[in-house]
């Protein structure tokens, strides 16, 4: 049987999978991200790119290997369009594509500007959002594609306000096993290969576009290869602590 892998629709994981695409024993099917813990829970995947919050909140079997979504600094991805400064927003529009995505602005909000917005979920339309709040979640391509054309809002990047409260590294998601997978060295090795294919690999990805991006070949290669980090390194462990014990206080 194949090994069956959850992944996401957007730009950032590309270089994590791009390789595994053209192994005969691996179906990669692709879902937003706040749906894949419920199908690897269901066991319809052995592993998942899972966003962190949800391995933090005990989703499936542990983290396989060192492959993830990180940003140290900006990460151009996750944005908050606001219109006024940050620290006057009473309501937020929540994109609740990413559960890591959502609790990471709580968090910034409640415990660092000492903010208690009014948060509502809605599809990912900026300006629909903005209608009904001051300010809005975006994640993903359709955060990057805003950020061309909001000159006229405040934009603030999450990953460097987490960076600017902490000093610390941020991880977005990382690939996740199914409680009680087997053989789960092998397939440790498999996903850190990909990932480290993928990275010697991103001009092919962009010229491929094989999720049909309007942005530019420029965009989409400076933030593959500038703005996300692939590896799991003592700075992303010390911040994806420092984001549980948030985690913690922000669900009691």
């Amino acid at each position: 049987m194949p090994l069956n892998l959850g992944v996401v629709p957007y730009l950032n994981a590309l270089p994590l999978h791009w390789s595994l695409r053209a192994q005969n024993d691996i179906e990669i099917v692709a879902d937003f991200p706040a749906n894949l813990g419920a199908r690897l829970q269901n066991g319809e995947f052995d592993a998942a790119l899972l966003p962190v919050a949800d391995h933090l909140r005990g989703v499936g079997g542990g983290i396989l290997g060192d492959a993830i979504v990180g940003a140290t600094r900006e990460v151009r991805s996750v944005l908050l369009f606001s219109k006024p400064e940050i620290e006057r927003t009473e309501s937020v529009a929540l994109d609740a594509s990413s559960h890591s995505s959502v609790a990471l602005i709580r968090i910034l909000l409640s415990d660092f500007y000492r903010l208690q917005p009014n948060f509502l979920n809605h599809p990912p339309d900026l300006g629909a959002m903005l209608r009904r709040a001051d300010a809005a979640l975006l994640i993903g391509d359709p955060a990057l594609e805003a950020a061309q054309c909001c000159t006229s809002l405040h934009v603030y990047d999450l990953a460097a306000l987490w960076h600017h409260f902490t000093g610390l590294s941020f991880v977005f998601a990382a690939w996740t096993a199914k409680s009680g997978l087997e053989n789960r060295g092998a397939l440790e090795k498999r996903l850190d290969q990909a990932r480290d294919e993928g990275e010697t690999q991103i001009s092919e990805i962009v010229t491929a576009n094989p999720l049909g991006t309007s942005l530019s070949d420029a965009v989409v290669e400076g933030y593959l290869r500038n703005s996300i980090e692939y590896r799991l390194t003592p700075a992303h462990r010390a911040g994806m602590d420092e984001f549980a014990r948030h985690l913690v206080r922000l669900e009691k």
